[in-house]
């Protein structure tokens, strides 16, 4: 059996070599069936990356929420606490100051600054992709003076100025420790992230006590992804309310999930589905492309066949043979279609790198690959057997008489 199996392969690949434009004429269907396939895998892949990356710089890694306290609060160290409780992974402060903050280098007032109070911990929230410098430490929250870390538009405003000042009333030194791509939250706008600390209370929240006692509080809370529901974790926060001081929580603690992960992952979802099925199609034509050469040639060739089987050729020989040569067809126009692939995401890469985010490239990924040649070989081997049995039924003595 083994010999009639090698004796088959050595048959396909002659066979193969004889009739060169009728291997091209195979191979241009498959090309583009399995070119499509791999493409839709790699565009999945980039559009996962991209939308994860996007979501995560934007609202918050997977299964984040925004837990608004909109009473005041008695204490504040309580009610942070309680957050972890509920599930908090990760909990940082999120809000905006309560008065007015402005920012100023040397000595000119820049227009329009937001500035958004926060803690070192919304590093753990959201991909906060820096430019320059790095993220706040709790390290500085040790700071005598008050620490920043600004887009790209207020830093190119700031230009190489050291005389960087904030405030309102009166104005303090502040130490700009980074700088963070700008994202969709503050597009086109100046905007600065405050670190909340001992030395920048009184600026976001003047005549307020020192640990923030009477502060209406916003907060991005990190839980598990298994364990995002809005509602348990409202109802944990609720039932320890009066811990901080609130005595209505129904009405004062407001949780809603900003991350959007789920939203995209449903959106990438059907977008696959839709992708995959015109590639299925093509894919198909390919198949029915490669089945329809199979059956002219089968047809052509029934003398040399016969020839074959006369001189004792067995029918496994045959068999192998014909399926042998398909499938090689299509591995070969898969690996045509492969090639292709990776020059089209080369180029893809070089024009697209400005429009997306740096840690995302356009490359084919290896599941593309496996799902390209794996299905070149599968189309290969269904659209070579229908031939093979056709050439195994037909009569050696009427084929050695054509």
């Amino acid at each position: 059996m083994l010999r009639s199996v090698i004796a088959g392969i050595v048959l396909a690949f002659a066979g193969s070599r004889a009739n060169v434009s009728r291997t091209i004429l195979s191979c241009a269907g498959i090309v583009v069936g399995v070119g499509a396939l791999i493409t839709v895998v790699t565009a999945g892949d980039v559009g996962e990356r991209f939308a994860t990356s996007y979501t995560e710089a934007n609202f918050g890694v997977a299964a984040t929420m925004q837990v608004d306290v909109t009473a005041e609060v008695a204490d504040v160290e309580a009610l942070e606490t309680d957050l972890q409780r509920a599930g908090g992974q990760a909990v940082s402060l999120a809000a905006y100051p309560s008065g007015t903050v402005l920012v100023r280098s040397g000595g000119q007032v820049i227009p329009d600054v937001e500035t958004t109070v926060v803690d070192a911990a919304l590093g753990d929230i959201r991909r906060l992709n820096m430019r320059e410098g790095r993220w706040f430490t709790e390290a500085d929250t040790e700071s005598l003076a008050p620490v920043l870390v600004v887009n790209e538009v207020l830093a190119d405003q700031i230009g190489d100025s050291a005389d960087l000042q904030i405030g309102g009333s009166e104005w303090r030194d502040v130490r700009v420790v980074g700088v963070v791509e700008g994202t969709a939250l503050d597009s086109g706008w100046s905007s600065a992230y405050l670190l909340r600390s001992p030395a920048s209370v009184d600026i976001a929240y003047p005549g307020a006590e020192p640990d923030g006692q009477g502060i209406q509080l916003s907060y991005a809370v990190r839980v598990d992804p298994g364990d995002a529901d809005e509602e348990a974790v409202h109802s944990r926060l609720a039932s320890a309310a009066w811990r901080w001081g609130v005595d209505d929580p129904e009405n004062a603690i407001t949780v809603f999930r900003i991350d959007g992960a789920e939203e995209i992952e449903q959106l990438l979802f059907y977008l696959s589905l839709a992708l995959l099925g015109i590639a299925g199609i093509t894919l198909a034509t390919g198949l029915l492309g490669v089945l329809n050469v199979g059956l002219v040639t089968v047809r052509e060739r029934r003398r040399e066949l016969a020839t074959y089987r006369a001189l004792g050729a067995s029918r496994l020989t045959l068999f192998v043979a014909v399926v042998t040569e398909s499938v090689v067809v299509s591995m070969v126009a898969g690996a045509v279609a492969l090639a292709s692939c990776y020059g089209l995401a080369t180029a893809a890469d070089a024009l697209a790198a400005d429009f997306l985010p740096p840690d995302v490239a356009v490359y084919v990924p290896f599941q593309a690959v496996l799902v390209g040649l794996g299905s070149a070989a599968g189309v290969g081997l269904l659209a070579g057997v229908i031939p093979a049995w056709r050439a195994l039924s037909a009569s050696v003595v009427a084929g050695l008489r054509e």
